[in-house]
């Protein structure tokens, strides 16, 4: 056990879990990427967390087997996973004994336990989570391998519960570890193995991206993977990328994050297109949704031509609005994101406008910025976010002393590329 390095990708976002048939044609695509992992962990399939005791009917442990045996022909591991902690007690490990039984039976060779965001605790919860593990490896005996998530997956520093929780456990079991925050905006390979050492193993890192669910799902993540440190790879034994709940849409963050993690001396842009490239028609929406947490404004490039459209040349502007957003996209992917594109086109309309306007200021006299206004105030009702963030709210937190707290940064808002341009436009013709 704990030999391998873990590549993998994990289904546990908050939200409707995919169908199978979305999961196969995730685990095929994952096997033609290099990837050697997916873990089954949706927080909403009620078997898997609310009512984790109760154990899956007989139609559903026929899906995992096939999904076993799918990822068995792609070259990944399948790992199933039980999430027991919003109500374990201490009579609880028969139960879970029981229900990894039947992941075995199913085919399961990599078994995985998740205490993750349940209340809180100190040592005592730290050690009576780690007996559970424990008493599950041996019951079920050897030829496992173990992906475990802590309650304080969270953290740059050992807790009383992590304590207690990493003594208590096998050697050789994993232990998931998110960076110094729940969403980390950078993580270094020295932070991972401070950690790691102090706690006596290597670290295995649970990358929140690029997940988009609660108070964070406006912002669909399709920019750069970045952030994170060349060392980390090396100080840690992998990683499994939390993705979002739109599996083809995920594919170009998991793709460039593969790209890192294999080699992480590349330069992040330019992995990114190389990874867009093979995603035809997804450009003009993946420049629009660049926006992570610590680096909230819009693509560059865009900026940029908003800046020259203010300055009189508005053709490269007009010539990204031009060439629209849907072209090319294959229709699966269409279907699975078209809020975005529908926003993306609310957004450009307002944008058109604008540069309408700024091209003929006298043409259109008054009716230029009323019209602008309008199609900017529809644009601004959608809850979705591109070209920047108006508002979205991370889950990013510190640690004082064995207490999470959230931080101030955690809220992002602002103004997108929309609002600056029609606002400019806007306070121009009220000066005549």
């Amino acid at each position: 056990m704990g030999e391998r390095r873990w590549l993998g990708a994990v289904e546990g976002y908050y939200g409707p879990p995919l169908s199978h048939e979305e999961r196969v044609e995730l685990i095929r695509w994952l096997g033609t990427q290099g990837f050697n992992a997916y873990a089954y962990a949706p927080k909403d399939d009620p078997l898997h967390r609310e009512r984790w005791r109760e154990p899956y009917p007989e139609d559903r442990r026929a899906l995992f087997r096939e999904l076993v045996a799918e990822g068995r022909a792609a070259g990944l591991e399948v790992v199933l996973v039980v999430s027991p902690g919003l109500d374990w007690g201490d009579d609880d490990e028969a139960a879970l004994a029981v229900k990894l039984e039947a992941f075995a039976e199913d085919g399961a060779q990599t078994l995985g336990i998740a205490f993750d965001d349940v209340p809180p605790g100190g040592a005592q919860l730290g050690a009576a989570h780690a007996s559970g593990i424990a008493a599950a490896v041996g019951r079920l005996g050897g030829g496992f391998e173990w992906i475990t998530c802590p309650t304080d997956y969270a953290s740059d520093r050992v807790t009383a519960y992590l304590r207690a929780y990493h003594d208590g456990l096998p050697d050789g079991v994993e232990v998931m570890w998110t960076g110094p925050s729940i969403v980390s905006p950078r993580v270094t390979g020295e932070m991972a193995a401070a950690l790691g050492t102090e706690l006596g193993r290597p670290l295995l890192f649970a990358e929140n991206y690029p997940v988009n669910d609660g108070p964070m799902a406006g912002v669909l993540h399709l920019g750069p993977y970045r952030g994170r440190a060349p060392d980390l790879p090396a100080a840690t034994s992998g990683v499994f990328f939390n993705f979002m709940s739109f599996p083809r849409a995920s594919r170009l963050a998991l793709a460039a994050g593969a790209r890192f993690w294999r080699d992480p001396t590349g330069d992040p842009e330019a992995i990114w297109r190389e990874c867009l490239a093979a995603s035809p028609g997804l450009e003009p929406l993946a420049r629009a949704s660049r926006s992570w947490i610590g680096d909230e404004g819009p693509d560059a490039g865009l900026a940029s031509a908003a800046a020259a459209a203010l300055d009189g040349d508005t053709a490269p502007l007009k010539a990204y609005i031009d060439a629209g957003v849907r072209d090319g996209l294959e229709p699966a992917l269409a279907a699975e994101i078209e809020p975005w594109l529908a926003q993306w086109e609310a957004e450009t309309l307002a944008m058109r406008y604008a540069t309408m306007w700024l091209d003929e200021p006298d043409r259109w006299g008054v009716e230029g910025p009323f019209a602008v206004a309008e199609a900017w105030a529809r644009a601004r009702h959608s809850r979705l976010q591109l070209f920047g963030i108006r508002w979205a709210y991370y889950p990013l937190v510190a640690r004082a002393g064995d207490e999470l707290l959230a931080l101030p940064e955690a809220l992002v808002t602002g103004a997108n590329l929309t609002d600056l341009l029609c606002a400019t436009v806007i306070e121009r013709a009220s000066k005549g």
